[in-house]
């Protein structure tokens, strides 16, 4: 049986076998345009620019224009970060009561919300070891939500979808869902007892789809992999061997899905287009899509059908099927997911659109100081460079690198 588990933040309550309740929830030119040569007040504002576009463009070139961060940079570890590593703050001499722990979460630093997880250990009742509601939900209240670009999909309720992933990942089922950036397409699998994330470029579904109407090659009797279709890149999610409890799991797994102060997905181990990694980097969720969820006895005959038809790594045509299902699934009234994601956001509309609103003011001075004099005013050094001495294959490269 597969099942299909939507959420948002209004979803309550999936019901999974074993009773385990789920909550679901990015040279300058020295004359004037006359060919009379500048003066010296000129030459020294011309210098200054070019000085001021030099140190600008060497800093753009260790740029990507998919980002909008402006300082900063990420070294990918090659192993994900252990809590085990990460300094905790120490425990209070005296227990807190759960009416302390409520009061205190509402201004409690972000590195501190584990730690009073762990306080409130004393204060589970019953066979389930469950918190008290009241300091459950408090906990929940604290994990902000991914704001989404679409309107009635808006919201990732980040705690309920983390919890979906400890609680599948005990049960031993399989879980994927799928996340849509603006260039990217971020799965989001539980497979093996193993939570990872994989990033695919969005530009590349996109033509594999168009030119062959899936993402994998061959036949029904000898299926192939599309060398195309691969991860940019792979992170695997971690709990800290500290964590004992559900929801303590579900907290270690909220920190790779924490959003920025604008509700952006904050996505430090995604690469930029050439390769390189910000620390700061944030993406706009565009939309996100139902889950597939495989039970044990689904995932053994899917294996056993694959075996006939497929003589590589099982694993990674199962994680495959599932992207294509999930990425041509219908949604609601929308239709097919691809075509409602590229409705909301075609691939690469805000990055366009960022990089025009960074750009489009110089472009539109020197448009207009093109048509001739006084059509324009250039009150910087920098913007009469740009818009009336630089030649124009330059001014396109410069303007090219915002």
């Amino acid at each position: 049986m597969r099942t299909t588990v939507g959420y948002t933040h209004a979803n309550k309550v999936a019901a999974l076998p074993t009773a385990v309740c789920v909550l679901r929830a990015q040279a300058c030119c020295c004359r004037t345009t006359n060919g009379a040569p500048l003066a010296m007040s000129d030459i020294v504002g011309t210098a200054a620019a070019a000085l001021a576009i030099n140190q600008t463009a060497l800093l753009l070139a260790m740029d990507s224009s998919d980002s909008d961060s402006d300082d900063g940079s990420y070294v990918a570890n090659e192993e994900s970060e252990s809590d085990d590593e990460i300094e905790e703050p120490a425990a209070p001499e005296r227990a807190r009561s759960a009416a302390e722990l409520i009061a205190a979460l509402e201004d409690a630093p972000d590195e501190e919300i584990r730690a009073m997880m762990r306080e409130a250990r004393p204060l589970r009742r019953g066979p389930l070891d469950e918190l008290p509601g009241d300091l459950r939900n408090a906990f929940v209240r604290r994990i902000s939500d991914l704001q989404a670009w679409s309107g009635n999909r808006g919201t990732i309720a980040v705690f309920s979808l983390c919890e979906l992933l400890v609680c599948v990942r005990e049960e031993g089922f399989a879980v994927f869902d799928i996340l849509c950036l603006d260039e990217h397409v971020v799965l989001v699998s539980v497979l093996a007892g193993v939570v990872t994330l994989y990033a695919y470029d969005r530009h590349v579904l996109e033509a594999s789809m168009e030119r062959h109407g899936r993402l994998t090659l061959g036949t029904a009797e000898r299926v192939e992999l599309n060398p195309d279709i691969v991860p940019v890149i792979e992170e695997q999610l971690f709990t800290s061997t500290q964590d004992q409890f559900r929801e303590e799991k579900a907290l270690s797994y909220a920190r790779y899905f924490e959003p920025d102060d604008n509700g952006c997905w904050q996505v430090p181990w995604l690469p930029l287009a050439d390769g390189s990694f910000r620390h700061d980097r944030a993406e706009q969720l565009v939309t996100s899509a139902v889950s597939l969820l495989y039970g044990q006895e689904e995932q053994e005959h899917l294996m056993r059908a694959m075996e006939s038809v497929f003589s590589g790594d099982m694993s990674v045509l199962f994680r495959l099927k599932a992207l294509e299902n999930l990425y041509t699934t219908d949604i609601q009234e929308h239709g097919p997911f691809r075509l409602h994601a590229n409705a909301v956001s075609p691939p690469g509309a805000l990055r366009r659109g960022r990089n025009w609103a960074r750009r489009k003011h110089l472009v539109l001075l020197r448009a207009l100081e093109s048509r001739g004099p006084r059509r324009a005013t250039t009150r910087t050094p920098l913007a009469r460079f740009l818009c009336r001495i630089c030649p124009e294959p330059q001014f396109r490269d410069i303007i090219g690198r915002l």
